[in-house]
Formats: C-alpha cells, structure tokens, sequence
C-alpha cells in the first residue's frame, strides 16, 4: 500500500509511427505516416489500478485492425475492436516501466507510441499510501449487480468517510491458491477425489491471466511456492494431491497468506477442509499457530477467503478449546476478509460451488483511496463500504493494518 511517487514529468511519449523493441516487429508498408496512435490515459501518476486508454486512426479507406498493449516489452492484451482500453495492475512499488501501443491496419501499416515512468529520484517524493479495496455487490435475490459507477460507493474508514479517488468494473489480474485439505479423513467417500476435480474445474473457469499456486496440507503444507499459468501443469499439480496426516489448518492458512503478500494485483485463497484444526493421532492442535495469528496474516496479505466447508453438523464441531466450531471458524476468514462461505454436506457439490467462486472474482469492483489518517502506528483499521442502495448487499474486506513505524 506505500508507493513512492516521483515529482515532475513522468512520462516520455514516442511520435506516432515510431517503432522499435523485438516484441513488435515492423509490418510491410510501415512508414507510409497513415497510422497515428497515442495514449489518452493514464496521465500523471501511475499507481496500483490504473486504466489505459488509447487513440488509435488511420487513413481511410484503411481501419485500424488491432492495438497490441506492451508492458516492458511483454505482451499485454490486444484489442481489435474501439474503444481500446484496460485496466491493468501497475504494482505497489513505484520502478521504471515502459508501456507501448502498436497499432496496426488493414493495409498492414504501424504506428506505436511509448508511455515510460521514471524511476524514484532520493529527495524527489512524497509518500502516497493507497488502500485499494475488491467488493461484489449483490442485490436482494442473490444476484450480481454489474452496473454500478464510483458515485454509488459510500466508504468509511473508522467511521469516517474517505473519498474514493480510484475506481473500476473492469478486472485486474488476480492470483489465486487453492488451498485443499488434505488429511486423512479426506480418503473417505471419495472426498479428495471430488475434491480434485472441482480445483480442476476452477482452473478451467479462471480468466487465462491469472495466475494459481496449487497447495495441499496435512500436517504441513506442501505444493507449488509460486503461481503457475500453464493450464496443464495446474491440472498436473492437482491430480498429484494425495491424502495422509492430521490438519494443520491454521498453520496452512498463515503460511498461505505470507506466500500471497509478496503479489501484485487481487489476490485470494480458495480453502477447502472438512475438519478442524487437530493432529492425526493426539488430541491436540495440528498447528503451530492459533486461530488469531492464522486471520491477521490473512489481513496482512490482503487475501480474500473463499472458504468451503465440506461435511453434516460444521456447527457442532468445536475446536479443542471449545470456543469455535469449524463453520464459525470458517465464516469468519470468509467475512473478515472479503470472501463467502459455503457449507456442502456431499462432496458432490464441490463442483458447483467451485464454479460459482470463479464467477464470484470475475464481478468485483475495484476502489482505492488514500487514508485521512497518515499515522504509520500499525494499528488496525476498520473499514465499511456501502452503496446507496439499502437493498444491495456489499461483500468487501473489513480493514487493513496500517503501516508499522520504520517500514518502507
């Protein structure tokens, strides 16, 4: 959430029909001066969400056929129909990046145009702190509401209102753990074998931009410590889960959530557990972390739990303290941070409520704001968003842990 934001211009603009790089090279019939693109936005700072917006003409009777949208000469998107916009992840750390637009037309002619940020120059900043939250909004029968504009948005940072300063329906790239139990009592029924095939069934319904770390836990927490994009290896990593051992949940949890803080853009965990916290063969905790360390590090990385409970009587299942049960416990991760819980009896349902969650982080809108409150104490603070509208339902993340003194 600190970015460092350089002072003075930030941006070089390339003329149109400059070109230049590997990522692009030139088309037979460059040159000719038709073509003309430009960046519309951002302008100014570039910080965490941001929206690109190019212009892009030709000379009639030629049409433009496609902008092709580079980041540090990596493909982007690219966009064949107008308007030629997105809105793309910029980062929390203020570092060099250049963004580029090609555009081509019908006759095979190309113009691009170069948008490049500097790097932080020692004395020449200020610190912004940008508090980006993911919301989706739900009307009174349960469905997504999709057309909602910034001034629909009411937020609250500890009871006092904020202004919202950035804003977007548009998604942002995301990245995901599906973090599945895998203990013992998971061989039974067939539970992990289901299991299996409904993180599979989401890895096929996630957008081809986001990124999966596929992990598993027992007595401890196993699979892939960075996220993954092949589609095949994903479903590789999957089929491989096997289940033995007791339920480190908590343990998984934290763990996951320190994995995830380090990403840009959205993150999430989709948890699955049909037991609580409890060695395999002691009646004793199968983590090293409690249930409160296990939720502030969810917090801390900014994570929203999906978290499904799979089995009859959740409710009935208390912790070993006797405090929480297993649905409790669940339901606060999900609401805590800005994810749903689901509770199937039948690992049959999985599927579906797999599904479901995909559709789920497909739908959110993005709000950023820059808090009144300027203390770096580390304290926590609450945060409520609301619409207009008293029959919609927001489901965002309840707050965030401001900076701690003497961090970066």
């Amino acid at each position: 959430m600190a970015f460092c934001v350089a002072a003075g211009g930030l941006f070089a603009v390339a003329p149109a029909g400059e070109t230049g790089g590997d990522a692009a090279p030139p088309a037979a019939g460059e040159g000719r001066g038709s073509v003309e693109v430009r960046f519309v936005e951002p302008q100014g700072l570039i910080q965490g969400v941001t929206r690109i917006t190019v212009d892009a003409a030709t000379a009639p009777p030629a049409r433009i056929t496609q902008v092709a949208i580079y980041v540090d000469d990596a493909l982007l998107t690219i966009l064949e129909t107008p308007p030629y916009t997105l809105t793309w992840d910029a980062g929390s750390r203020f570092h060099r990046k250049m963004l580029r637009a090609v555009a081509t037309d019908s006759d095979g002619r190309t113009a691009q145009a170069v948008l490049e940020t500097r790097p932080l120059l020692i004395g020449q900043y200020e610190e912004v702190r940008l508090v980006n939250v993911y919301a989706i909004v739900r009307d009174r029968k349960n469905r997504p509401v999709l057309d909602l504009q910034q001034d629909d948005f009411v937020l609250y940072e500890d009871g006092i209102r904020q202004t919202v300063s950035h804003f977007t329906s548009a998604r942002v790239p995301l990245t995901v753990a599906l973090l599945i139990d895998a203990s013992n009592s998971m061989n039974q029924s067939g539970k992990l074998e289901l299991a299996r095939k409904a993180a599979a069934d989401f890895a096929r319904a996630a957008d081809r931009d986001d990124q999966l770390l596929v992990l598993h836990f027992n007595d401890d927490l196993r699979g892939s410590s960075e996220p993954i994009s092949d589609r095949r290896q994903i479903e590789d990593s999957i089929e491989a889960i096997r289940a033995e051992g007791g339920t480190a949940l908590y343990d998984a949890i934290y763990r996951t959530s320190a994995l995830l803080a380090g990403h840009e853009g959205r993150r999430a965990i989709v948890l699955l557990s049909d037991g609580r916290d409890q060695a395999l063969t002691e009646n004793e905790p199968g983590s090293l972390h409690l249930f409160e360390e296990a939720l502030e590090n969810a917090h801390r990385s900014e994570a929203a739990v999906y978290a499904v409970g799979l089995g009859r009587r959740l409710d009935q299942e208390l912790d070993l303290q006797r405090r929480r049960s297993l649905k409790d416990i669940l339901e606060t991760f999900a609401r805590e941070t800005g994810g749903r819980a689901y509770f199937p009896e039948r690992a049959g349902e999985l599927s579906g409520i797999y599904k479901e969650i995909a559709s789920d982080l497909k739908q959110q809108y993005g709000l950023g704001y820059t808090s009144d409150n300027g203390a770096r104490d580390g304290r926590w603070r609450s945060i409520t968003l609301e619409v207009r509208d008293p029959e919609m339902e927001v489901q965002a993340r309840s707050g965030y842990y401001a900076p701690d003194p003497g961090l970066p």
